[in-house]
Parts: structure tokens; C-alpha cells; sequence
């Protein structure tokens, strides 16, 4: 046998042999859903809500938190309808006392506390000269503060355990920055450094933490998310982008993968399409992604419009969105309690 025939088959008995190992060692972290007790943050629409859809479809117990009562309210009765044993808090994550009584109250009503998923946050869309300081500590609050500070309220239950798994729902663009959503990004990349180090510190006390980093989902966001400079133009681009069948996942194929990798104890998961291309081009050629990003960048919206202003995507609407090309986007926002204006009076 040659050598370089040699090799091959060397490194295909190695390949096997890791394969092999990294299967057993995902059967045996494998848990069953039913009766795990679950805390949603951001669960009351959009991704949040399909995963606790999906959760209560598998007999978990499940406590949503979100900053609208409103939309807390809807979803608990849409998830108590479907025969789940449900509970909603209104909680700003920011808040790092509201957040310790969603725990606290999560433990009164069923004892324990077995799984975290962090889906809480915001999206700010627009321009560099657009954003503010105050929109990049806004980001920060509530998508990286936010999950320490509900990691934090879960850790004590879970040491006693000695068992639980969390789940961070990150962005392709904590890993590849997009343009016109640096507070985003920003915040993103500290998630996935937080995430990342959790994991690493807390596998001692038998809890795994998953990082996840979806590239684009269909769940109806767009509608929700805050647009600055010419934002009618910016909630064209962003809301079609959304609904492209093999750009964007839907939340439900979305919310299956998640609840996998949490199955699985998995580290760090893209969430995507198979033949997703930004998530190949950001996994295969990461430097050539970042010089497209910049290309692309130059077709975006420049500044004017509201300026440093910001106006939610269905104050921005247009002839481009709603549109034809967004159908599919639109239909999840119906589907996935993202239609109701956000009511400011009624958030905290």
C-alpha cells in the first residue's frame, strides 16, 4: 500500500472513530422534554413563541417572560389552548430584579428549573451616522446583560441539581458582522463570548450551555425591529431579506434545531437553511464575507430620511414591504403574535 494511500486510510479510521465518539457522547446527554421545566425569556412572539409552541407540544412546563403585558397575555392563553401548563411574566431583562423573580416564581410553581433558553432582544437597523451611543448600550442591556442576568437567577437551582442546560440565542452576526446593525453585531459578538465562557465554567456543575447562531429566520421580527436614517428604504431591504425561502429558515425549522442542539448539549450550532449561502460563505470563507459585507454595504440606504430618529418596522412600511416579495415574512408575523403596535404605556 502506498504511503499517501496509507494516509488517507488513517485519517478515515480517525474521522470514523471521532464521529463514533461525538454520537456517543450526544446519546448519553439526551434528554427527554416531558415535565422539564423551561423558562422563555422573549417568549411571547416571534422565535420565542415558537419554541415555546414546540416545548409545550413535547409536555414541557413553560414560563414566558417579556416586557408587554399585552403579549405576555396573548401567548399564555394561545399555549394553555394547545393543553400546556404554562405560565407568563411581564420582565424587562435589563432589570436584573424582575428577571430573579421570573426565577424565583418559575421555582414556586414547579420546584425546579431545568432549562433556559435566552431569546430576548432587539434589532436596530440603519447606518453607522444613524446610531447613537445610547442605541449601542440600548443593544448591550438587553442582548448581553440580559443573559448573564437571567443566567445568573438560574445557576443556584441548577448547581443544586447538578443538571440543567442553557441556551443563548446569539446571530450569524456575532460571528460576521452585517452592515447597518453594529449595535446589533456588537451585542451579538459579546453573547457568543459570554456564551462560549459559560459553557466552559459551568460543565463542572452538570450544566451545559449552547450557543446558537441563527442566520436568517422567517419569524415576523422585522415588524418589531427599530429602523433609523431612511427607514422605510432600511425596512424594505431587511423585511425582504427575512422572507427568502433559501435565505431564511422558518421558525419552526428554526425552533426544532435549537431544541436539538439543547438535547444534545451541543456548544455552538449555526441555526440555517442546509443550502443557506449566508451561512456558508460566513463558515467557508470568512475574509471574502467580510469584503462582500463591505460591497454590499454601498447599495444600502445612505443617511437622511428620520435620521437619528427610529421608527418600528410597521411604521416604515412602503410599496416594496408589505409586498409580494415579503408574503412569507408577513405570514409569520400573523402567525407569531408580532402584529400588535408596541404599546409603550404597557412595557417596562
Amino acid at each position: 500500500m502506498k504511503v499517501s494511500n496509507r494516509i488517507f486510510y488513517a485519517l478515515g479510521i480517525a474521522y470514523g472513530a471521532y464521529k463514533l465518539a461525538e454520537f456517543a457522547v450526544r446519546k448519553s446527554r439526551q434528554f427527554s422534554w416531558q415535565d422539564r421545566v423551561v423558562i422563555v425569556s422573549g417568549g411571547s412572539r416571534g422565535l420565542g413563541l415558537v419554541l415555546a409552541r414546540s416545548l409545550v407540544e413535547h409536555g414541557a412546563k413553560v414560563m414566558i417572560s417579556a416586557r408587554t403585558a399585552a403579549d405576555v397575555a396573548s401567548a399564555v392563553s394561545e399555549l394553555r389552548a394547545l393543553g400546556g401548563d404554562v405560565g407568563g411574566l411581564v420582565c424587562d431583562v435589563r432589570n436584573q430584579e424582575q428577571v430573579q423573580q421570573v426565577a424565583e416564581a418559575t421555582i414556586k410553581r414547579w420546584g425546579k428549573i431545568d432549562v433556559l433558553f435566552n431569546v430576548a432582544g432587539i434589532m436596530q437597523v440603519g447606518p453607522l451616522d444613524a446610531m447613537t451611543v445610547a442605541d449601542f448600550r440600548e443593544a448591550m442591556d438587553i442582548n448581553c446583560w440580559g443573559v448573564l442576568h437571567t443566567t445568573l437567577a438560574v445557576l443556584p437551582t441548577m448547581r443544586r441539581q447538578q443538571w440543567g442546560r442553557i441556551v443563548n440565542v446569539a446571530s450569524i452576526g456575532g460571528k460576521r458582522a452585517v452592515p447597518h446593525m453594529l449595535p446589533y453585531d456588537t451585542s451579538k459578538f459579546a453573547v457568543v463570548g459570554l456564551s462560549t465562557g459559560l459553557r466552559a465554567e459551568l460543565a463542572q456543575d452538570g450544566i451545559l450551555v449552547t450557543t446558537v447562531c441563527p442566520s436568517l429566520m422567517r419569524t415576523g421580527s422585522p415588524r418589531n425591529a427599530t429602523f433609523k436614517g431612511q427607514n422605510e428604504a432600511e425596512y424594505a431591504w431587511f423585511s425582504i431579506g427575512g422572507s427568502l425561502p433559501l435565505a431564511a429558515i422558518s421558525a419552526e425549522n428554526a425552533a426544532d434545531q435549537i431544541m436539538t442542539a439543547c438535547q444534545n448539549g451541543d456548544g455552538e450550532v449555526y441555526i440555517a437553511n442546509t443550502f443557506s449561502p449566508p451561512l456558508w460563505a460566513a463558515q467557508l470563507a470568512p475574509t471574502l464575507t467580510n469584503e462582500l459585507f463591505g460591497f454590499i454595504n454601498r447599495f444600502l440606504p445612505g443617511m437622511g430620511g428620520i435620521g437619528q430618529q427610529s421608527a418600528y418596522g410597521y411604521e416604515s412600511e412602503s410599496a416594496l414591504s408589505p409586498s409580494l416579495l415579503t408574503t412569507l415574512g408577513d405570514s409569520a408575523a400573523c402567525r407569531n403574535n408580532e402584529m400588535r403596535p408596541r404599546p409603550e404605556a404597557n412595557e417596562v
